[in-house]
């Protein structure tokens, strides 16, 4: 779970970080390209923040489960 989620983050920074341009577009295009691969990165680290979040709370949920009984 967790090296899924690293991963997942990973690539989210790489489309942060290096959104790929086209020698032959536009500057409109690749105008689109960077805003598109930036929302894209920002989506893939939000879902994995979340999928960690949500991942640790359900082990904390079974451990206290665990306790009371």
């Amino acid at each position: 779970m967790i090296i899924m989620a690293v991963l997942f983050i990973s690539a989210g920074l790489m489309f942060l970080m290096y959104p790929h341009k086209a020698t032959d577009a536009s500057e409109k295009q690749i105008t689109e390209r960077v805003i598109m691969s930036r929302w894209v990165g920002g989506s893939l680290i939000i879902m994995s923040s979340l999928f960690l979040i949500m991942g640790s709370l359900q082990l904390l949920d079974q451990v206290s489960h665990h306790i009371g009984h």
